[in-house]
């Protein structure tokens, strides 16, 4: 008589649930040692991709040079990317929650943008005491200076050499940045070139946000040191307590021990 092999046993959910914790952990611990690594080749990055845009010697060596290490960084930061996409186990929203990281890679000529990471919790300058450390503000206030170099020099690359163009020299292009992040907008300089036009648009909307959190921390800041410290009110409530209490107190002890009439 044959018998009938038994099905399978299926897989036990305390099983798969342990697998994904431990991916979730192996994915942690890897982006909290390479964030300080990529942030550091950013900070550089950030460095030579000023050099080539203020000085654009595209024959020299040391042009040239630059340009293979930005292909490098690039390549690194689009195979930390998706390297964390396949092991996580929320791969939902995944690209949404890292859109920075998207961006840089999906947009490599704004891969100095990836310098903001820097001041991520995991990041360089977050790690210091005092500034670098104080919270929301100063990391958006820095974050808004990164955002302004940065487009000012990606906007002067795409039309620096353009036919017609207003915005020919890094002076010009900081004023425009300013004027444009500012909501000011004289319309003295403008992009003629849809790549330019395209980089105003992203950095646009990014610095608009870092100085919309700029605002709103300063202001928070300066309500909190003009309002009065609620704990020192209490202190001061608590001791006029207290004295009146020692008051009454003298007043019951001499009234027991004066004589009477």
């Amino acid at each position: 008589m044959s018998i009938d092999s038994a099905p399978p046993a299926a897989s036990s959910p305390i099983a798969s649930s342990s697998t994904d914790n431990k991916r979730d952990a192996f994915i942690n611990a890897y982006t909290q040692k390479t964030t300080l690594l990529l942030s550091a080749l950013a900070l550089v990055y950030l460095f030579t991709f000023s050099i080539q845009a203020i000085w654009p010697d595209k024959n020299a060596e040391w042009y040239q040079w630059m340009t293979v290490f930005s292909y490098i960084l690039w390549a690194l930061f689009a195979l930390d990317l998706f390297f964390r996409f396949f092991v996580t186990t929320n791969k939902r929203h995944f690209f949404r929650r890292n859109w920075l990281d998207t961006l840089t890679v999906m947009v490599p000529s704004l891969r100095a943008l990836r310098t903001l990471k820097a001041f991520t919790k995991n990041g360089i300058l977050s790690k210091g005491k005092g500034f670098f450390s104080s919270g929301a503000v100063a990391t958006a206030l820095i974050g808004s200076l990164i955002v302004i170099w940065v487009g000012s020099l990606s906007v002067l690359n795409a039309e620096r050499d353009a036919q017609g163009a207003d915005i020919e020299t890094l002076p010009e292009s900081l004023w425009w940045m300013f004027e444009t992040i500012t909501t000011v907008g004289y319309g003295d300089f403008v992009p003629v070139t849809w790549v330019g036009r395209s980089y105003a648009v992203v950095i646009m909307m990014l610095g608009i946000s870092l100085l919309g959190v700029v605002t709103a921390g300063l202001s928070a800041t300066l309500v909190k040191q003009n309002k009065p410290d609620p704990a020192a009110e209490v202190m001061q409530e608590l001791n006029e307590l207290k004295s009146m209490v020692a008051d009454l107190q003298k007043q019951l002890n001499e009234g027991k021990t004066s004589p009477s009439t």
